[in-house]
């Protein structure tokens, strides 16, 4: 969420820019990069900064006296603060996409490299308790379809390439959901958000909880984060807390 906006800071002093990732992510350098090259690599078992198997040796070695910028936890790099990025709001809005309540009921199953991923997910029962108590509000689920679940009774959108998936978001009162990387996609199509996350998840400067609130939400949206009962609320609370959201318009 953070790493587009410092390259199309930067690109501004280049005459070509060249953006190497998975092909879901194209969408988000679409209106500043000369060329965009897919690169098919497994990292959900790791984290969202290490290309799991990439040669990456190998795959320099091709720019000799080349300017390259690699974002990975390897280098121990940390991105420029706020003023130093460039950012633009995704998603078209669309009457037709509009939904009261879009939710990513996130369902990372028991991966090797990062088990901690799995400890995060809401329920299924959970996310059925919640959207069951919703009548009268249209709900859509997004999400990749393998690493999320649509609860019964809403309409199910995973699947929508990105570009889709941000005008739904764009064109929506609200997006819910434990944090995640989809929640922070959020606040750059400009949707209110509600997120919930563990007390303890505020770490150096304000971590994720700083995030969602200023480094990572640049364009000001409308976000509300509860902590007080960590990844594994009650569907009780979080029905009062979102129609509380709702009917603040998003505050």
């Amino acid at each position: 969420m953070q790493w587009q906006g410092y390259v199309r800071q930067l690109s501004r002093f280049y005459d070509k820019t060249i953006v190497y990732g998975r092909g879901s992510s194209e969408f988000f350098y679409r209106d500043f990069a000369s060329e965009f090259r897919e690169t098919e690599v497994d990292s959900w078992d790791t984290t969202a900064y290490v290309l799991n198997g990439f040669d990456y040796a190998g795959w320099a070695q091709q720019f000799k006296d080349v300017d390259i910028l690699v974002a990975d936890e390897r280098t121990g790099y940390e991105l420029p603060l706020l003023f130093n990025q460039d950012f633009i709001p995704f998603g078209k809005p669309d009457k037709e996409k509009a939904y009261d309540v879009v939710v990513h009921a996130r369902s990372i199953p028991d991966l090797g490299g990062n088990r901690k991923k799995k400890t995060r997910n809401w329920s299924t029962d959970n996310w059925d308790a919640l959207c069951a108590s919703l009548a009268g509000l249209k709900v859509a689920a997004v999400g990749i379809p393998e690493l999320s679940y649509a609860p019964p009774g809403v309409v199910d959108l995973r699947g929508l390439d990105t570009g889709q998936v941000c005008s739904v978001l764009a064109s929506s009162r609200c997006c819910i959901g434990p944090s995640s990387g989809l929640m922070h996609l959020a606040s750059l199509c400009r949707t209110p958000h509600l997120v919930w996350m563990s007390p303890r998840a505020g770490g150096r400067f304000g971590g994720t909880l700083y995030r969602y609130l200023r480094t990572w939400n640049p364009l000001a949206t409308p976000v509300k984060v509860l902590t007080e009962m960590g990844w594994h609320p009650s569907p009780e609370y979080v029905r009062e807390e979102l129609h509380g959201f709702l009917d603040a318009g998003g505050e």
